[in-house]
């Protein structure tokens, strides 16, 4: 084509439409591009705010899947409410609970706390009290029973007696029908309203009371013949649950006054022997035959009785009968608070 001129291109191609002669630029400017148009960054800028825009998408989908399972999880983990629920007003008051008023007795029920009433009165007023809030024997009116305060433990207890105690059996003198009975009175008490109980003069100090009850060298020296929690000595009675077992007022009266009741299972009594002894001490054991008691001191004696010259059962306790004189009133009340412990 080299040696083609100009004419015979314009022959060949028609006249006027003959290319322009190539333009052959540097090297140079070869390697540089060339700068896109208008259209074309349009069109790329198209593109690239639509990959955006999908990516974008993409990731909101996930985040709110995301969401959505974590919501569920924790609507399984929570317990479900009713949506049929109402919501509580703080300002609402409470509907008061209506108290249910006690049953009118029976004529026959009446009757039956009567015959209850009279047989408590003559077997068990001695020691529980004619208010059955307790003496020389344990409070009936409160929750507190050492042996059970269901019907068939009363009955039992009742009928079999406490050994050591001044419960004394009464299955043999009393039909079931009575027993039944003396415990209806029994629970009536409980529901009746009771004198105001007893109160100490002061309060006192249950820790004082407890170094004082068992100090060797004291002015009570209450260890010297009673035991709590199997310490102390073996003359008097064990006092441990004796805060249940008497009432607060008993016990008081007790320390003040030891002389007034003596428990059975603990009098003392004296006997003089052929040689002109005089020994005085707690009875442990009697026969038709022969006696053995214990002294004070623990020393423990065994005798016939046709070997004396005299035995007595004496009406005093072998508790001195000072111990509040020798006390003030503070140290006596401190006393008293440790032994309202021993439950």
């Amino acid at each position: 084509m080299a040696n083609l001129n100009r004419t015979s291109l314009e022959t060949f191609f028609g006249e006027g439409e003959a290319p322009a002669e190539p333009q052959f630029p540097d090297s140079a400017a070869r390697r540089e591009p060339r700068p896109p148009n208008i259209e074309t960054i349009q069109k790329r800028s198209f593109h690239w705010h639509s990959l955006f825009g999908a990516i974008l998408l993409v990731g909101a989908s996930v985040l709110i899947s995301q969401h959505s399972a974590v919501v569920e999880i924790r609507a399984d983990d929570e317990p479900s409410t009713s949506k049929s629920a109402e919501p509580t007003d703080a300002t609402a008051k409470p509907t008061p609970t209506k108290t249910e008023e006690p049953k009118e007795l029976t004529d026959e029920q009446k009757a039956a706390i009567a015959e209850g009433k009279a047989m408590y009165r003559g077997l068990c007023s001695g020691c529980h009290g004619g208010s059955g809030r307790g003496g020389k024997g344990p409070n009936l009116t409160d929750d507190r029973w050492l042996h059970g305060g269901k019907d068939e433990d009363i009955t039992r207890v009742i009928k079999n007696g406490v050994p050591r105690t001044t419960m004394k059996k009464l299955g043999e003198a009393l039909k079931d029908e009575q027993i039944a009975k003396i415990i209806e009175y029994v629970r009536s008490l409980a529901r009746a309203p009771g004198a105001s109980d007893w109160k100490p003069y002061m309060a006192g100090d249950p820790k004082l009371g407890e170094q004082l009850f068992f100090d060797q060298k004291g002015k009570a020296l209450c260890s010297k013949c009673h035991t709590v929690a199997r310490k102390g000595g073996r003359v008097g009675p064990a006092l441990d649950r004796i805060a249940v077992r008497r009432s607060p007022e008993y016990i008081m009266e007790s320390i003040v006054q030891p002389s007034k009741f003596i428990d059975p299972s603990f009098q003392s009594i004296q006997v003089l022997t052929e040689a002109g002894k005089v020994i005085i001490g707690l009875r442990m054991n009697e026969t038709n035959f022969s006696v053995q008691l214990r002294e004070e001191n623990g020393r423990f004696h065994s005798f016939s009785k046709k070997e004396l010259e005299d035995f007595r059962v004496l009406k005093k306790s072998l508790m001195p009968e000072n111990v509040s004189e020798q006390l003030t009133v503070k140290q006596l009340h401190d006393l008293f608070a440790f032994l309202m412990t021993l439950e």
